[in-house]
């Protein structure tokens, strides 16, 4: 007789709560390998073990149910902001964790590395277990970070070619990571419209900025300028028309203390990058044509922190002082260019640039005083890169009633600019807080030494400018771009140097104006004459040689040479191919 059937009871085993913290978190065996697991050498992630296994066995089921890598960090927000997270645990599924991880590890790490450290670190993930656009997009960019792995796009060697287009920018995605991090990104726009769009009620400015800078660190990633140029213009454009409801949006149920420094950092942030961008960046030339700025700037007085201030206090006045500075020069080639159709009010010009070029003077007393007696090498090495950006300021701020007498205060103040790179040079002697990568936003020294490029004449400094600028660039998309066109106007400049080591104003360019084919892998350049508008363009290809397309530039026509300036027109620039 057959015996009854009787259901099997599958025999219970521990739940083992060892392993690292990438596998505990991503819910996944470890094999508790040492130094670094085998799943996190796969998937090319940091390995770190906790002293402490059964740290959350005390902890109930309910207690746990958000990502153990951010609880720490939502459970210090709730204490004083009392934080309700929308996103759980369970919302993410096996691959997301990775990119969540992958995010927080690669990505962020990256970020901190020239400041803002709360915005990367504390905000916006923070956000994303709060607002579902904002965790798409994290989810976007994770995913897009493990596809540029496979592409081997971050491990392109500096000199070959002069820069590379991720796969995902220029072509159908093909694996499976290309094709999350679309449906990642096109999720988190949709529902970002979506937000926009609701009648009734208005996004808040803390919102609009960070989905934002989410969307454009993801175009930087697969290196789409026309992207970020449109991204930028739409959030000044957003921010900008949004003020008026500031006094709307602090009667909501939102705690104040919501706009914490990672919401004032990204302000900073978005305008710091908006701004260099227009000015020293010719894949960017829509934000100077916009109104974004065509309001006046609030000109900060009396900005100079006590000696007894803190470092970070200093920090804080001085990031302050120079956004103010970088409006108000952003608005002050906007109007020498005629851009906004209107003049400019010569006595409250002349009164806003004493006070800001004042400013910037006392700025690097300050910051030298404080050099002279700092003992910390760390805290050193902050004062060099606040004391490089604020020499800039002194010089560019400078008045001047055209392009051509702001021309002649930069060769006047040649030694100015000597020291400025003297001083970067010694910041990148020094131990560094770059790991494998240089940041993917640099917005102190990089956009500072690329002034000193375009503005400084003199050979050797603009020489070693340049070199600090390919350090600093790394894979960047942009960057390595940027750094290809500066060597051809340098390149352009140097044939019209005089016996007497001058380069006439009249012989001088300005680079604004760019544009690349389909696949990115050609850029075409206009280069502009600053005294007669002549302009010339010329076409590079990522997979040539800059050495023999500098070669090929030859010697200057004969419209160069004597007192004659050059009359090319529009669309009879030279070509040259690689």
């Amino acid at each position: 007789m057959t015996a009854p059937s009787v259901p099997r009871v599958r025999a219970r085993k521990p739940k083992v709560r060892t392993g690292c913290a990438t596998c505990k978190s991503r819910r996944i065996k470890c094999d508790e390998a040492r130094p670094a697991c085998l799943r996190c050498q796969k998937s090319r992630l940091p390995c770190q073990y906790h002293d402490s296994p059964g740290a959350d066995q005390d902890g109930s089921k309910g207690q746990r149910n958000i990502l153990p890598a951010s609880q720490q960090l939502m459970s210090k927000a709730a204490a004083g902001m009392r934080l309700n997270p929308r996103v759980k645990r369970e919302d993410f599924l096996e691959p997301e964790v990775y990119y969540f991880d992958l995010f927080r590890h690669i990505i962020v790490d990256n970020l901190c590395q020239n400041g803002y450290i709360s915005l990367w670190s504390r905000t916006i993930l923070r956000e994303s277990f709060r607002d579902e656009c904002v965790r798409d997009a994290v989810l976007g960019i994770g995913a897009l970070c493990r596809a540029l792995m496979d592409d081997n796009q971050v491990n392109v060697k500096l000199t070959k070619p002069l820069w590379t287009v991720p796969t995902i920018a220029v072509s159908c995605p093909n694996t499976k990571y290309h094709r999350d991090a679309i449906k990642y990104y096109m999720k988190s726009i949709a529902r970002f419209r979506d937000q926009i769009s609701r009648e009734g009620t208005a996004t808040p400015n803390r919102s609009i900025m960070i989905i934002s800078i989410l969307f454009i660190i993801f175009e930087t990633m697969q290196g789409d300028t026309d992207s970020i140029d449109r991204i930028m213009v739409s959030a000044i454009t957003a921010l900008k028309a949004n003020r008026r409801q500031e006094e709307v949006d602090t009667q909501r149920q939102e705690s104040p203390l919501l706009d914490d420094d990672g919401v004032r950092e990204a302000d900073c942030f978005l305008t710091r990058l908006s701004g260099f961008s227009s000015l020293l960046s010719p894949f960017h030339y829509s934000l100077l044509k916009s109104k974004a700025y065509d309001e006046g700037s609030r000109i900060l007085k009396d900005t100079i922190p006590a000696p007894a201030a803190t470092p970070l206090q200093i920090e804080q006045a001085f990031e302050q002082y120079t956004t103010s500075a970088l409006i108000w020069c952003f608005r002050t080639v906007s109007t020498q260019g005629n851009v906004y159709g209107h003049g400019i009010d010569a006595m409250k010009h002349q009164a806003e640039q004493l006070s800001i070029s004042t400013q910037a003077d006392a700025w690097c007393a300050y910051l030298t005083r404080k050099l002279e007696v700092e003992t910390d090498s760390w805290q050193t090495r902050t004062w060099k890169i606040m004391l490089v950006e604020a020499k800039m300021f002194s010089i560019y701020t400078t008045y001047c009633e055209d392009a051509v007498e702001h021309e002649r205060v930069w060769d006047s103040r040649v030694d100015d600019c000597r020291e400025a790179v003297a001083l970067a040079e010694s910041v990148l002697e020094e131990p560094t807080p770059f790991n494998s990568l240089p940041p993917m936003f640099e917005d102190k020294l990089l956009p500072t030494l690329r002034c000193f490029i375009c503005k400084c004449r003199d050979k050797e400094t603009r020489a070693r400018a340049l070199r600090i600028c390919t350090r600093l660039a790394g894979p960047w998309f942009e960057n390595r771009a940027i750094l290809v066109g500066l060597q051809i106007v340098i390149a352009l400049e140097e044939r019209g140097r005089d016996p007497c080591g001058f380069i006439p104003i009249r012989l001088r360019y300005r680079w604004n104006e760019s544009s690349w084919n389909k696949d990115r892998t050609q850029l075409n350049m206009v280069l502009t004459r600053i005294v007669t508008g002549a302009r010339r363009e010329f076409t590079v290809q990522s997979d040539g040689s800059i050495e023999d397309m500098l070669k090929r530039l030859g010697k200057p026509p004969d419209d160069e040479k004597g007192d004659a300036c050059n009359t090319l027109a529009d669309g009879q620039g030279q070509k040259i191919p690689s």
